[in-house]
């Protein structure tokens, strides 16, 4: 039997996807620097309450996803285990596209791009919760340039996903 965590992974994704394609989305709209306005538009305040909500979805997707030996397939360079993913980058450099098996290269962008939304999410709550102080500018620049990567990693993953359904399917 399943830990209960385990059996809301699936929910936890369906979660995440939409609020993280919005706050990506709205992020070009946000007025928001040491603290959130009292005028604050409608964007910026769902940008702030979803991210909020992603902190503790990603946290309990990250759980999800390391229960038992998992962590082993998204974060096996903890191990010193870089077989996999030094074999799809030698792949690649062939031009041969990686497979998706745990360990190598697509999963270990899908543990990078967990590990960055929740840097995101991280940086985000830091920020709101030190409204109007040096440390929420400071966490404001941090926070950018973790959800810049978050984004890079996001496309990696988009990417990788429509690569697994061609192996999956056929061409």
């Amino acid at each position: 039997m399943k830990p209960l965590i385990e059996r809301f992974s699936t929910a936890l994704h369906l979660l995440l996807v939409p609020a993280c394609l919005w706050l990506l989305a709205s992020s070009p709209w946000i007025a928001l620097y040491a603290d959130v306005p009292a005028d604050a538009t409608w964007i910026d305040r769902s940008h702030v309450w979803i991210g909020l909500v992603a902190l503790p979805a990603g946290l309990l997707y990250l759980l999800a996803c390391t229960q038992g030996g998992l962590w082993r397939t998204y974060y096996p360079w903890l191990a010193g285990e870089f077989g996999g993913l030094g074999r799809d980058l030698a792949g690649l450099a062939r031009l041969r596209r990686p497979m998706s098996e745990g360990g190598g290269l697509f999963s270990t962008i899908e543990g990078l791009l967990l590990l960055a939304l929740l840097a995101v999410a991280g940086t985000g709550a830091a920020w709101f919760a030190l409204p109007g102080s040096d440390a929420a500018v400071a966490l404001r620049a941090v926070h950018i340039v973790a959800a810049q990567a978050f984004a890079l990693l996001l496309a990696a993953h988009v990417v990788a996903v429509a690569l697994h359904l061609v192996d999956l399917f056929g061409n």
